[in-house]
């Protein structure tokens, strides 16, 4: 019985830092890039681009703005490389977030591009 008051002491001692474990932590903030950020869907972005100029596509990857267009306060490039019915190689590079047509290279452009839909 002695050892009781001891004993008491001891698990109340290990009892104490658990209660400060039971409060939850301050919550961090999202990252805005996150959040804010949400490109088109890639799959979206080849159809405008097939749409646009006649061809296959043949190679479609991400990449990081050129300076001039991180500038203008493009985030993302989306690359697309389409081969006309001339042979001929485009390059294709579209701002990821909002679908617009930064640059068009390559030979046979106007012979590629397709006639914009009529308006009804």
């Amino acid at each position: 019985m002695r050892n009781a008051p001891n004993l008491l002491i001891l698990v109340l001692a290990a009892a104490l830092p658990l209660a400060g474990w039971s409060q939850t932590a301050p919550a961090t903030p999202p990252d805005p890039w996150a959040t804010s950020f949400q490109p088109q869907p890639f799959h979206r972005m080849a159809e405008a681009v097939t749409a646009r100029y006649q061809g296959r596509l043949v190679a479609a990857e991400t990449r990081p703005p050129l300076p001039h267009e991180r500038a203008a306060g493009v985030e993302l490039i989306y690359e697309f490389r389409l081969v006309t019915p001339q042979r001929n190689i485009l390059n294709i590079r579209v701002d990821a977030r909002t679908g617009r047509f930064l640059e068009v290279a390559g030979r046979g452009q106007l012979e590629a591009r397709r006639a914009p839909p009529a308006p009804n």
